[in-house]
């Protein structure tokens, strides 16, 4: 059974995106393995990377789906928003995958 992403702002584009998540949730996904996004579109992972959140650069986030969050600061307020208790020391998970 293929593991359910969920998105709050299901916006992507062709090629490379990634996703944030809180915590380690996320972080056990495989290179390759293929997953389905909000039950509809399947993408195959990339590549993982697992963070302090004030560790991040805007480089790591540049491929985001959701345009408004590519840079820190924005992702950081987008963040606040979705997981209570959100700080610059939170560990999260990036996700990058491809759509098939």
């Amino acid at each position: 059974m293929k593991r359910n992403i969920q998105f709050q702002n299901p916006v992507f584009h062709k090629g490379l995106n990634c996703t944030v998540r809180r915590g380690y949730k996320w972080a056990n996904l495989k290179i390759g393995e293929v997953v389905l996004l909000n039950e509809t579109k399947e993408a195959v992972i990339e590549k993982l990377l697992v963070a302090r959140f004030g560790d991040v650069k805007n480089e790591d986030i540049e491929y985001e789906h959701d345009p408004i969050c590519r840079r820190k600061e924005s992702l950081f307020k987008v963040l606040s928003e979705i997981y209570p208790n959100f700080t610059w020391d939170t560990v999260i998970t990036i996700i990058y995958f491809r759509i098939k």
